[in-house]
């Protein structure tokens, strides 16, 4: 027993060696201590994670009308989980709603009749087949094929009154011609994320059942079984089938639960973590989102215990984490609680972030602010992330991997990462839409092989790939919240050293498009590559700004950000001559005269035209119906300025003009036309979300 003894004290002996050799020598650094590295990777449990997922979304179903009424089945299990990690601070929230019912599906049944009787579809085993806005119905009637159905080339040819059609995409494009204009009775669709990966996954679709459209149904099959239907029509073999589904609209309520750890020194400075635990009641994802929610759940016990047990200090500000219904629910919380709202200072939103990264063929993507909304957030976030993927990585220097952050369940896949440009469709766009104005970043797997399929199911998820994205999630959320001067100053040297590479880019960028340019549009190309450097500078300027939240009244740090603002803004006019060189240089190869950039009589003018926004402009729910009222106005905006609007939006502040909006723009997207950007404006005007001033 002795010599048992000795060897288990010798190999813990050499484990601590081995672990303290790799932390003196081998091991990237990152905004953390080493030693506090050591604690969450100990703490942090990618299998409790998965289990929590397997809990909530271990099985796409159906739900039973009554818990629509007492509220989802999801909201009361992580209610349950926060109150058993010890956060008592946590709720249900009811939201309030513009709409008092939703559909509910009973039943739904697909079968064919001819030439063989076969069960094609049935909503209680796999719950994506039915599709939302079906009506109860009951219907037998030859199948006809009409490819994708939503171009009127499709029913060329082709009768489809009193039949249904057979598609090959998402089924509400051709609903409003089949169903609609031709009589069709409803549709039978096959469409998924990635039918090429998995040809047996079942995509959700939905359909429209307004007041004013046609009852109809839609049932959504495998693209295999699909392709399967469509090949025996083609051979000339008539096929029958039968439709059969009930469904009802039902009292609702719309919940999300909220969870708060109180910070002693700064309680009214919160960070607040969001994943969707709903999109919309039928949907229903492993992936997206309740890996999410899982992951910052699991977040939350880990800091939560860490605490208790002493491990680290108490929280110096606030971390909330909202589990809501995706993006509308996020919004309402922000009007309901108005008092919440104005505490935020960051935002992480995680969704889908628990795949399988080899598996999925995927990367951890961190989506960063717009340029809109410069911040250090982008840059620790980046920190954590890349340094995630160094350490994960067989390393040639160390011999292996460098820190292994694994589940004992889970894959020894590297970590492949990247820090991507800001995109939408997740509860950040909230956050960084410019009538809030919180800096928000977003942690996402992607592609995902199994997006809004029936495939969307835990065995795809890897509680790895959960235990380091819920390491990531808890190193920032500990050195935000607890951050100091020694933080702060870390910060301004991350920001600073990052600013140069992204101005680097920029300046790449902006000498690229000078070299490629045509000999007729050089001297617009030029003013348009010092306007990419002069807003990446603007942007810097903001990003580097942005962490005197941090300084509050320490004046060291004050001086310290002000003489880094200074050197940056000394380097704006060298990067200027740098474009000019490029630019004198085309113009000799090409024999034109320089030309000194200078402002148009056009720019002069829209420079003294500053848009101020209203109380019409609402949030980004208010954007997206404006969106959908422009398709019934005269209105139509160029594809330039469809792509920007989010950001022209964000980018009206009452201080800036129509042109250094057009600018900055610009700069983040393509050159974009000012009288493009003149007439959207004119036209948010006429539409009272903004009044256009004089300077």
């Amino acid at each position: 027993m002795k010599k048992i003894a000795i060897l288990l004290c010798l190999a813990a002996l050499s484990l601590s060696l081995l672990f303290s050799q790799r932390i003196g020598g081998t091991i990237p650094e990152t905004l953390i201590s080493l030693e506090l590295i050591e604690k969450i990777m100990n703490e942090v449990s990618g299998d409790l994670a998965l289990q929590n997922e397997i809990f909530l979304a271990g099985v796409n179903r159906n739900r039973l009308p009554e818990e629509y009424l007492r509220g989802p089945f999801e909201a009361d299990f992580i209610l349950k989980k926060l109150k058993e990690y010890g956060i008592s601070d946590s709720e249900i929230i009811d939201l309030p709603t513009k709409k008092k019912t939703t559909w509910d599906a009973e039943m739904g049944e697909l079968w064919t009749v001819e030439p063989e009787k076969m069960k094609i579809a049935d909503l209680k085993e796999i719950a994506a087949s039915l599709c939302e806005g079906s009506a109860t119905s009951d219907a037998t009637a030859e199948l006809v094929y009409v490819g994708p159905g939503s171009l009127e080339s499709c029913y060329k040819g082709k009768n489809v009154k009193g039949k249904i059609v057979l598609v090959n995409s998402y089924p509400e494009g051709a609903r409003r011609l089949a169903v609609e204009k031709y009589g069709a009775l409803g549709i039978v669709a096959y469409s998924s994320s990635h039918p090429e990966f998995d040809p047996n996954e079942v995509g959700w679709g939905g359909i429209g059942s307004g007041e004013k459209e046609k009852k109809s149904f839609a049932f959504m099959i495998s693209t295999r079984k699909g392709e399967e239907l469509r090949d025996l029509m083609e051979r000339g073999v008539k096929i029958v089938v039968r439709a059969v589904c009930k469904a009802q609209m039902v009292p609702f309520k719309e919940q999300m639960v909220s969870g708060l750890l109180q910070g002693k020194d700064y309680p009214q400075e919160e960070l607040v973590f969001t994943a969707h635990l709903f999109e919309g009641f039928d949907k229903q994802g492993a992936n997206d989102d309740v890996s999410g929610c899982v992951v910052i759940l699991e977040t939350a016990r880990a800091i939560k215990k860490l605490m208790d047990e002493g491990g680290i200090p108490a929280l110096k500000r606030s971390i909330r984490f909202l589990f809501v219904p995706e993006i509308s629910g996020t919004s309402a919380y922000l009007k309901k609680y108005p008092e919440i709202a104005k505490r935020f200072f960051a935002n992480i939103n995680e969704d889908m972030v628990g795949e399988a990264l080899i598996k999925n063929n995927a990367y951890l993507s961190l989506v960063s602010t717009p340029y809109s909304l410069p911040s250090y957030l982008n840059d620790v976030m980046a920190s954590f992330v890349e340094w995630m993927g160094k350490t994960q990585r067989l390393s040639f220097e160390y011999g292996g991997v460098i820190l292994p952050i694994v589940s004992p369940t889970g894959t020894r896949d590297p970590f492949y990462c990247a820090v991507d440009p800001y995109s939408g469709g997740s509860d950040h766009v909230v956050f960084v839409d410019g009538s809030v104005r919180v800096p928000a970043v977003m942690l996402l797997v992607w592609p995902d092989m199994w997006y809004h399929s029936s495939g969307d199911t835990p065995d795809k998820s890897d509680s790895t790939q959960l235990k380091r994205v819920g390491f990531i999630s808890t190193a920032a959320a500990l050195f935000l919240a607890n951050a100091g001067p020694q933080e702060t100053e870390i910060m301004m040297a991350v920001t600073s050293a990052r600013s140069l590479a992204r101005l680097g880019q920029d300046g790449y960028k902006a000498e690229r498009t000078i070299l490629g340019a045509k000999k007729e549009n050089l001297h617009t190309v030029y003013r348009e590559a010092r306007n990419v450097v002069n807003q990446a500078f603007l942007r810097e300027n903001a990003a580097l700004s942005s962490i005197r939240f941090f300084i509050k009244s320490e004046a060291t740090l004050e001086n310290s950000l002000k003489m880094r603002l200074k050197r940056l803004d000394d380097l704006n006019p060298v990067s200027l001559v740098e474009i000019e060189d490029v630019y004198n240089s085309r113009c000799q190869k090409e024999g034109l005269k320089p030309q000194a950039p200078s402002l148009t009589k056009e720019e002069i003018r829209l420079s003294g035209l500053i848009p101020v926004r209203t109380s019409k402009m609402g949030d980004v729910m208010s954007f997206w119906e404006m969106r959908e009222k422009n398709k019934k106005t005269k209105y139509r905006e160029p594809m330039a300025i469809a792509m920007a609007q989010f950001e022209l939006r964000n980018f009206i502040d009452g201080k800036r003009s129509v042109l250094d909006i057009r600018n900055a723009t610009s700069a983040e997207h393509v050159p974009l036309s000012l009288k493009d950007v003149e007439d959207y404006m004119n036209y948010l005007e006429s539409l009272g979300q903004i009044e256009i001033k004089k300077r």
